[in-house]
């Protein structure tokens, strides 16, 4: 009666040390994932900045279609614990301002820009799953010239 007592107040200790060890894990894991994704959109936006601004409204060939128009892409974020690697889906897309000239992509005037500035918005969306839910981070970048 006493080792049964004993086995039985073991395997309750031993799910309860499972338990708040998997809660750890999960929340090391969640903090992880953050951190990569966090860094994979701050790298789009670096990206959008530093490209040359015939590339970003170049029709072909620009990372960053003009809306509606989307590109999708299967990105590895990074590697998790264990060599297991994270991926995600990086949307893009850019939409020009409305007060951008007609060859600009916009519906202004000279009157309304007489300085002839033309201004682009571009969107990075990544997608990723987590613990069976999805998770969207955006980014957007304005260039202007």
């Amino acid at each position: 009666m006493e080792v049964t007592a004993a086995l039985l107040a073991l395997l309750i200790l031993s799910v309860l040390l499972l338990k708040s060890y998997v809660t750890v894990v999960g929340a090391q894991r969640w903090t992880v994932v953050q951190g990569m994704t966090d860094t994979f959109v701050a790298r789009e936006t670096a990206m959008g900045k530093r490209l040359p601004f015939t590339d970003i409204t170049a029709e072909a060939g620009s990372p960053w279609p003009t809306s509606p128009a989307v590109s999708t892409t299967t990105v590895t974020v990074g590697v998790m614990p264990g060599g297991v690697p994270l991926t995600a889906t990086l949307r893009r897309t850019k939409e020009p301002n409305p007060n951008n000239l007609l060859d600009d992509g916009g519906s202004g005037t000279l009157a309304t820009n007489p300085a002839k500035m033309e201004s682009w918005q571009m969107h990075s969306y990544l997608s990723y799953e987590l613990s069976g839910q999805t998770y969207v981070k955006a980014r957007t970048t304005v260039r202007t010239q």
